[in-house]
């Protein structure tokens, strides 16, 4: 049974990581003693703090650089190992905690028999509490000692020793020493020590920096070195296998569950062994457009995603432009998923929703909001709080803290930090105690997810929940438990118990609500408040983000995956009591009865049975929870949520495919429903003479033009290359900004629900 690291706590059961055959390395570690020593940068945890540690280049693998276990670890956790030389091929090592191990550089495997406390930092282990922020306390207990057995040679990764050390690929290092709080990535010669993922100094920012994409291009321009290439794919072969949780959602979720990714590419179908060739490419356009391609096999909404860097270079466009593998369409993709189409509906439904906020809050009697919430230009981290009649709304678009700010706050070393959660409690304060205010709405309608530490703290104010439901594949359903410092006084006492809220809680979700902003509505359903907007956009699983051993960056969901109080899976997202999500005469989401406080307001006193609860006055049918599909209709046609594309960018499909067939610009479009399924689409250049009309059906976007000749939009527009790079790049940013992250990794006191799922 292959091994996968959960940060939900690992099965007491002894196994060892296998994969069936991958690219087989010339060398072993016993080929080769002949190595140049170097000596590379290591960034602890800012650019202000850096040590230059030993590095060598084997002779057999001179493009994968090898560093030494004990240099690893010291700056991973400024602690110190104990190694022993057995002289017999095999090292004994200690960690400052006291567990042991054992590296066997023979057979490249690496044992204990108390794993938790080999792998992860000694503060973790003993600690108290395992979140990032100390407003929430998660409960921690101690678990019996699991032993483990990691075999290396299943992915043909060499470990080498000499008189007093273990030598590792760095690369490797930072995949198998890894904690949300302590990371580290090997980027272009350099080690990087960083924070977890939303932090300032995280590998993610460094990742996305000119610099490094400058760099990688043209290191690689002429080619990839074979052993780097090889050690890359097998290098990524062990990450994922290590970390990845299953959420479902993908087309070979089982074929990966009983095998792992390498078999999964090898033998899924014809396109996804061509993926693997391609990404053994020693041309890096070729690579980098594979990377992408994986996406339309392993995308799950964003928690898994993989990305080729940010290109700022036009030529570097071009050239990945250029690549002839790339342009394969979708169809032709066997199994394949049509990951940018679902990221483009998530982000038209964040721009729907944004808009008709804005016009609320514009509306509103009171209103706050931090300076740059309504600025399109920057990540909104902030909040907006505004209020009329009796209805008051509090709106955020991801869940991020200042944490190391309240770790300060919280060792009296700090004041209370003035963020998110701050005024979260302020203002829910604020609205319980106006006498005018009786409902509180959480806005989520554009919200992609965060730190699950503040959707605790949330629940935990609200409704005094103190545990969410885990499942992982190794530990089936248990409860992970919790307490909050709800009134952020310093201190868990009886002051949060007698903490109560007399108000009438809702929240708008939408499409766009994922990961984090997928799971407080969950909750919050099993808590009997109202939701109102459409489904939920799912997200089950804690992401990690992750470096590639030669720069590229990818997020992966873990082994830990949020579900009901019953076990049941929420990856499909949370239906809303009331579907109130209209599509307009322009084929875009309408949010206008979402963000409406008289709408609201009523809604409010029909939910809650209120005494005084008129008839809704809405202009919308309140649909039931399992009516998904949101109707309108204008002149002579009902649009539909079921059609390729929005109605109104139709149009800009046919101008991209009509251009890519004549390299002529249309000018303007005219869409006519034909009474008959199909729609026609007249296209005219600037002096308003028509170019072409397209027949299609409006379901698939396939159709003809005028003399009959094939037409497939979605292909025109998804095999675009330069929006598939553009596209691409927006999701690396989005799962960056809005991936859950879940800070629980061991310990945690559980609860067996003797349920699986």
């Amino acid at each position: 049974m292959k091994f996968r690291k959960t940060v939900a706590g690992i099965s007491a059961l002894s196994m060892i990581i296998s994969c069936n055959a991958l690219t087989a390395m010339t060398a072993t570690a016993a080929d080769s003693e002949d190595y140049i020593t170097t000596e590379i940068k290591a960034y602890l945890y800012s650019y202000d703090n850096v040590k230059n540690i030993e590095c060598r280049y084997y002779d057999d693998m001179p493009n994968v650089p090898y560093i030494k276990l004990s240099d690893y670890y010291n700056c991973w956790v400024d602690q110190n190992l104990e190694i022993t030389n057995n002289n017999d091929g095999t090292y004994e090592v200690k960690m400052p905690i006291g567990a042991t191990g054992i590296i066997d550089i023979n057979k490249e495997t690496v044992y204990s028999d108390d794993v938790i406390s080999f792998i992860y930092p000694q503060y973790v282990v003993e600690g108290d509490t395992s979140s990032i922020d100390t407003f929430v306390k998660a409960e921690v207990d101690e678990s019996d000692p699991i032993e483990l057995t990691y075999d290396f040679s299943e992915y043909n990764i060499d470990l080498r020793g000499d008189d007093s050390d273990i030598w590792w690929p760095a690369p490797t290092l930072c995949d198998f020493y890894t904690f949300f709080l302590n990371q580290a990535s090997f980027i272009d010669d350099a080690l990087y020590f960083s924070g977890h993922p939303l932090s300032e100094f995280s590998r993610t920012n460094i990742l996305s920096t000119s610099d490094h994409v400058n760099k990688f291009f043209d290191e690689f321009k002429d080619g990839r070195p074979k052993d780097l290439a090889e050690y890359n794919y097998n290098e990524l072969c062990f990450a994922f296998d290590y970390q990845y949780g299953f959420p479902g959602r993908i087309a070979y979720n089982d074929l990966l569950k009983e095998t792992d990714f390498d078999t999964m590419l090898s033998t899924a179908n014809k396109s996804t062994k061509k993926i693997k060739k391609m990404l053994l490419s020693e041309n890096v356009y070729e690579y980098c457009a594979a990377f992408s391609m994986l996406n339309n096999y392993f995308w799950d909404g964003g928690h898994t995603s993989f990305s080729y860097i940010p290109v700022y270079d036009d030529s570097i466009m071009e050239h990945i432009i250029n690549v002839s593998h790339y342009s394969i369409p979708l169809e032709e993709l066997e199994g394949a998923f049509d990951y940018l189409t679902d990221y483009s509906i998530s982000d038209s439904t964040y721009q729907s929703a944004k808009a008709a906020r804005k016009i609320m809050y514009d509306n509103a009697d009171t209103r706050e909001a931090t300076e740059t919430f309504f600025n399109d230009d920057e990540e909104a981290a902030g909040y907006a709080f505004y209020t009329k009649g009796d209805t008051a709304v509090f709106s955020f678009d991801i869940f991020q803290s200042d944490s190391e700010d309240w770790t300060d706050f919280y060792s009296s070393i700090g004041e209370l930090p003035d963020d998110l959660v701050s005024n979260f409690y302020r203002c829910i304060v604020m609205a319980d105690k106006d006498p005018n205010i009786r409902n509180f709405v959480i806005d989520l309608g554009a919200n992609g997810g965060g730190s699950v530490d503040i959707v605790e703290y949330m629940m935990g104010l609200l409704n005094d929940i103190d545990y969410i439901t885990v499942y992982s594949s190794d530990e089936g359903t248990v409860n992970s438990y919790f307490t909050v410092d709800k009134n952020l006084d310093k201190a868990y006492d009886e002051k949060d118990k007698e903490f109560k809220l007399d108000l009438n809680i809702g929240v708008i979700i939408s499409k766009y609500s994922f990961s984090c902003a997928n799971l407080l509505p969950s909750l919050a359903k099993e808590a009997g408040f109202m939701l109102v907007g459409e489904t939920s956009g799912g997200g089950t699983c804690t992401v990690n983000y992750c470096t590639t051993a030669d720069g590229l960056f990818y997020s992966i969901s873990t082994g830990t995956k949020f579900v009901d109080s019953e076990g049941n899976d929420i990856d499909n997202g949370i239906e809303p009591h009331y579907m109130l999500v209209k599509i307009d005469e322009e084929g875009e989401k309408d949010f206008s009865d979402v963000y409406n406080f008289d709408n609201l307001s009523n809604l409010f006193k029909e939910y809650y049975k209120l005494d005084d609860a008129p008839e809704p006055e809405t202009t919308t049918d309140i649909a039931s929870p399992t009516t998904e599909t949101s109707t309108v209709s204008t002149e002579n046609t009902t649009q539909t949520e079921s059609y390729f594309a929005p109605v109104g960018q139709m149009g800009d499909y046919a101008k991209a495919d009509y251009k890519s067939k004549t390299g002529k610009d249309a000018t303007e479009t005219v869409l006519k429903d034909n009474c008959d399924g199909t729609f026609s689409i007249i296209l005219s250049d600037d002096k308003g003479n028509v170019l072409d009309t397209y027949t299609i059906d409006p379901a698939t976007g396939k159709g003809k033009d005028s003399k009959g000749n094939n037409v497939d939009l979605p292909q025109t527009g998804i095999n675009s290359m330069k929006k598939v790079a553009v596209a691409a790049v927006a999701v690396s940013f989005m799962t960056i900004g809005a991936g859950l992250v879940y800070v629980s990794g061991v310990g945690r006191k559980k609860k067996d629900n003797s349920k699986t799922t």
